[in-house]
C-alpha cells in the first residue's frame, strides 16, 4: 500500500443528510441503511493503490466515499473472487447522482469534490477486490500488463510488454530484461507480437531463475513506427498474493545507440480458489450458521433461507460448521472445503428444548415454559414460534427430554 494520501474521507453529516435522507444513522466504517430492495453499507477509502475487500448481493451494494483536493484522472476496478458477481461501478457525486457507470473498471477525471462510488451487482453476487489507482498524465514508454490481471492459484494470464509514444521516425530495435519472482509465477510461450513487422529477428534467453531477455530488430528497414505490444508471455499462478514483472527496456533508432526507457511493471493479482459449504437445518425456530477457521476466527455466516438449505463460499481448509436456532440445541460439524468443489453437509433437525441455552434439556426448561405459560415470553419458551408458550411447546421440549450437547453434523 503506497503511504500517499488519497483523500480524506470523511463522511460528512451534510453529505449522509443529503443522500441517505434525515433521520438514517451512518457511520465512518461499517453501517448500513435502505435504500430501494437494497442495503448500501457505508465503506471508506483512504489510499491510492490499495486493494479493499468487500461483498454485494441483489440485497446488499456496497458505497465507498471519498474526496479529492484536486483534479484527478482515475481508476477504479471491481474484480469478483468469489460468487457468480458481475460487479457494476457506478461513480456518483456528492449528493448521489450518477456521474457514469461501467460493469469492472471505471476509467474518469474529476475536479477537486466529494465523490463515492457504489458497487452493486449487474448480475450474480459474491466477494470483490477494490482498487482505485491514479493515472499519472502521459503514458510511460514500458508497460507491462495481465489479462486477465487477477486469476486463481494454478491458473494463467497472458502478459504484454508495451512500447508506448514511440516516435515517427520508429525504433529499428528492441532489448527487455525482465524479471520476476519465480516462486509466484512460471513464465512460458514468450513470442514476439509483431511489432518490429513480420519477419523481425529475434533473441529469447530464458526464462531462467526468474528473468528471461528479449532483444527483437526489424528486417530489410521494417521498423516499429506505431506504439503496441511488442512481446507477450503466458504466466501461470503458482501461490497466493500479487506477482510483478518487471522489463527494463533500451531501443535503438539505427544509430547503434541504446537508449534506457522508463518502465512499468506489471502486477497479477494470485487468488485461492474458492470451494462451496452447503447444508440444510431444520428448525421451527430461524436459525444461524456460523463458520469458523481453524484458529476459531470467524469465516462466514451465510443466509438461511426459510427451508433450512445455505451455501456459502470459502478458501480451501478445515472450518468448524455450528448451526443454533433459539430454545434448540446447537449442531456442530467439521467440514473440509477444496477448491472448485462442493462439500455438502448431512441434513440435521435440531432438537428442542435447550431454552436456558446450557446444553441440556431438563426440568429447568419445562418450569420456564410454565413461568411463561400462555404468554410469549421469554421467546426461547416458544419453540413451535407460533406466538404463545402452551402445551405445544411442552410436547416438542419432552420428545427430548435430557438430550445435550452439541448434535454431531457429519
Amino acid at each position: 500500500m503506497k503511504s500517499r494520501y488519497l483523500l480524506r474521507v470523511v463522511v460528512l453529516l451534510a453529505m449522509l443528510f443529503s443522500v441517505f435522507g434525515t433521520g438514517t444513522q451512518v457511520q465512518a466504517r461499517e453501517s448500513a441503511v435502505n435504500q430501494l430492495s437494497a442495503v448500501i453499507v457505508i465503506r471508506s477509502i483512504t489510499y491510492w493503490d490499495a486493494t479493499y475487500t468487500g461483498s454485494v448481493n441483489v440485497n446488499r451494494y456496497e458505497r465507498w466515499p471519498f474526496e479529492f483536493t484536486e483534479t484527478n484522472n482515475f481508476t477504479i476496478t471491481a474484480t469478483p473472487t468469489s460468487g457468480d458477481l458481475v460487479p457494476l461501478v457506478v461513480l456518483m457525486d456528492v449528493n448521489g447522482n450518477e456521474i457514469s457507470s461501467v460493469a469492472g473498471s471505471l476509467n474518469s477525471t474529476q475536479p477537486a469534490g466529494i465523490y463515492s462510488v457504489m458497487i452493486q451487482p449487474q448480475s450474480g453476487g459474491g466477494n470483490y477486490n477494490l482498487a482505485i489507482r491514479k493515472v499519472e498524465q502521459g503514458i510511460p514508454p514500458v508497460t507491462v500488463v495481465f489479462d486477465p490481471t487477477s486469476v486463481n492459484e494454478l491458473a494463467s494470464s497472458v502478459g504484454t510488454v508495451n512500447l508506448n509514444g514511440v516516435p515517427a521516425s520508429g525504433y529499428t530495435s528492441a532489448e527487455f530484461t525482465c524479471t520476476y519472482d519465480p516462486a509466484f509465477l512460471e513464465i512460458s510461450g514468450i513470442a514476439d507480437a509483431g511489432l518490429f513487422g513480420a519477419d523481425a529477428v529475434k533473441i529469447v534467453n530464458g526464462p531462467t531463475n526468474g528473468s528471461f531477455l528479449v532483444a527483437i530488430a526489424g528486417s530489410n528497414g521494417n521498423k516499429a513506427t506505431l506504439s503496441g505490444p511488442a512481446i507477450v508471455f503466458n504466466a501461470k499462478a503458482l501461490k497466493q498474493g500479487e506477482a510483478t514483472v518487471t522489463c527494463a527496456a533500451r531501443v535503438s533508432t539505427g544509430d547503434q545507440t541504446l537508449t534506457t526507457l522508463e518502465s512499468v511493471p506489471g502486477i497479477l493479482t494470485i487468488t485461492v480458489a474458492q470451494g462451496t459449504l452447503a447444508g440444510t437445518v431444520n428448525a421451527s425456530k430461524p436459525v444461524t450458521v456460523n463458520v469458523y477457521n481453524a484458529d476459531n476466527t470467524l469465516a462466514g455466516t451465510p443466509v438461511v433461507n426459510p427451508d433450512g438449505t445455505f451455501t456459502l463460499s470459502l478458501p480451501p481448509g478445515t472450518y468448524t460448521a455450528i448451526a443454533s436456532a433459539e430454545g434448540f440445541l446447537d449442531a456442530q460439524g467439521a467440514p473440509v472445503i477444496t477448491a472448485g468443489n462442493t462439500t455438502t453437509l448431512s441434513t440435521i433437525s435440531l432438537l428442542a428444548g435447550d431454552i436456558d441455552n446450557n446444553d441440556v434439556i431438563d426440568q429447568f426448561d419445562a418450569l420456564t415454559i410454565g413461568m411463561g405459560y400462555n404468554t410469549g415470553v421469554p421467546a426461547a419458551a416458544d419453540l413451535n414460534n407460533d406466538g404463545t408458550i402452551n402445551v405445544l411447546d411442552l410436547e416438542l421440549l419432552a420428545a427430548n427430554y435430557n438430550q445435550s450437547g452439541s448434535l454431531a453434523w457429519p
